[in-house]
């Protein structure tokens, strides 16, 4: 489990590409905070959940591979890109879209 692994290694990722596609670029190294429960509510705004990006860029989207509303997710924050996740599964995802809060983090006490 990835999250796993970057508990291993103190909270640093290395990767070629958070695409996970070979790039001709120097590894990417994150400061990762610890992982945290997320919740996806994206349905005020007339979304079905928030899509998957392959890197932390609003266009980065995986088409038609996203977590649904109600979905919770495990996730860490960047401290490199602040208003986003790298769920469990290495993809990124935004907390807020056009400044609408669509996933939240859960509180300790949060028994979903």
């Amino acid at each position: 489990m990835l999250l796993a692994g970057l508990a291993a290694t103190g909270g640093i990722f290395w990767g070629l590409g958070l695409d996970r596609t070979p790039r001709a670029q120097h590894p990417v190294s994150l400061e990762l905070k610890p992982a945290a429960r997320y919740v996806v509510d994206a349905s005020p705004y007339g979304m079905d959940g928030v899509l998957y990006r392959s890197e932390p860029a609003v266009k980065r989207t995986v088409v038609g591979f996203y977590p649904g509303n109600g979905t919770v997710l495990a996730a860490m924050e960047a401290v490199q890109y602040p208003n986003w996740i790298m769920a469990d599964n290495g993809y990124w995802l935004p907390l807020e879209i056009d400044g609408n809060v669509c996933i939240r983090r859960m509180q300790a006490d949060d028994k979903r």
